[in-house]
């Protein structure tokens, strides 16, 4: 089971799915290990897509390929303001611009355009981290990570620099009441702090608490010791104060003093990166189905409005109902609220006219797999086993770098069809 990433997410009202009376244009800029999409000028996404790939090319000359020799590029949605954000992921607290996801139904990433190109690398900051590896970090680095990486420049020549502080977070730090470090060390995520003053403190003590530790080679090396031990089990308090030897408050002080010191950065040189960007313009379907189809891929169904979900996707696939893109989504809605039988006639009319769409078609390999479990005879059984297996060898032919195949193949293998 893949890592989640999330956020809370509430429940969506069907007023706040329903589309605009102006049709945005939505374009797809596709670089070597991006696919962005944005309904804002073409220029602005090649700039955002651009500077991915920059970004992209510092953290491998900082800390190796870390990616596969192929692996699907990553999906980053940029809208136009935070009422756009909330109908891909309802919920987010006030002030949150950015989001990114992690889990077995998708990767992804979806920020507020131009709010501050920070948040950009701060999310893909994120994406690094979990492919990474298997160690799971505490929540404070993996913020303080994100955030350390998030004020990088990359120049088009190839001249980098990250570790700067944000000015907001310094000042913060300098002005504002700092939250206990046992909470900030015991939080899983932002989302554990109760107030977004607390939320702003604590990636800002994440951020200070990173820096300190990637400015001293003993403490980097004695990072490993205490992510082993919390991974463990240890209480995240008890490990730091046996690894590290010094309390909450001891470590409070460390900090305080570290922040009025002369903070340091680190500049690199790394090849030119001159980027190959194609961007192409998508249907005016994805206007009425892209934000609503992201959230239709929630990791919890419990805390989505399903119906209202469900009646906006039949209607953006009654407006467009030759577009793989309204009808895959339509497919997965009808599949979770709705009617299989209507899933399974839309999923096969998207494939009709799209036959590689890999969404589609693990879809429709789950769908036979349920089907599959389901069946009273063996016969049946083995026809359905048989058609999921199909499906997912176009699947994985259509893709081989999605994780959501190799993802989709294992939950098949688990139910013993194979």
């Amino acid at each position: 089971m893949r890592p989640v990433v999330r956020c809370l997410l509430l429940a969506l009202s069907l007023s706040a799915l329903a589309p605009t009376t102006a049709l945005a244009e939505w374009r797809r800029a596709q670089s070597e290990h991006f696919v962005v999409y944005s309904d804002g000028s073409e220029r602005s996404l090649r700039d955002y897509t651009a500077r991915l790939e920059r970004f992209d090319a510092l953290l491998t000359a900082r800390f190796g390929a870390g990616r596969a020799t192929e692996a699907r590029r990553l999906p980053v949605y940029l809208v136009g303001d935070g009422r756009a954000l909330r109908v891909a992921v309802p919920g987010l607290p006030p002030g949150i611009a950015g989001y990114y996801s992690s889990s077995d139904i998708d990767v992804f990433a979806v920020l507020v355009r131009g709010e501050s190109d920070d948040i950009l690398l701060h999310e893909y900051s994120h994406h690094v981290m979990a492919r990474a590896g298997d160690a799971r970090y505490p929540g404070w680095f993996r913020e303080g990570f994100a955030e350390y990486f998030a004020t990088a420049t990359v120049t088009e020549g190839g001249e980098a620099s990250f570790g700067l502080p944000d000015r907001g977070r310094l000042y913060a730090l300098q002005q504002n009441r700092w939250l206990p470090m046992d909470a900030v060390l015991r939080a899983d995520s932002p989302l554990a702090i109760d107030s977004q003053t607390g939320m702003n403190m604590y990636y800002a003590q994440s951020w200070a608490l990173t820096h300190w530790l990637l400015s001293d080679t003993g403490r980097i090396r004695n990072l490993s010791a205490y992510v082993a031990a919390v991974n463990g089990g240890r209480d995240p308090v008890e490990a730091w104060q046996a690894i590290y030897a010094m309390t909450p408050e001891q470590l409070t002080a460390q900090l305080r003093a570290h922040v009025r010191g002369r903070l340091s950065y680190t500049k690199l040189d790394i090849p030119p990166i001159s980027p190959v960007i194609t961007v192409t313009t998508l249907s005016p379907a994805a206007d009425a189905v892209i934000l609503p189809a992201i959230n239709a891929r929630s990791w919890d169904p419990e805390q989505l409005d399903g119906p209202a979900l469900l009646g906006t996707l039949q209607a953006a696939a009654a407006r467009f109902p030759d577009d793989p893109l309204a009808l895959v989504a339509l497919g997965r809605a009808e599949k979770r609220w709705g009617d299989e039988a209507a899933a399974e006639t839309a999923l096969t009319r998207a494939l009709e006219r799209q036959a590689d769409n890999v969404e589609g078609l693990l879809l429709m390999a789950d769908l036979a797999t349920e089907r599959g479990e389901a069946a009273a005879n063996e016969a049946e059984r083995t026809r359905q086993r048989d058609l999921a297996r199909d499906f997912l060898r176009r699947a994985l032919e259509a893709d081989p770098t999605d994780h959501r195949v190799y993802t989709a193949q294992a939950r098949f293998r688990r139910y013993g069809r194979d």
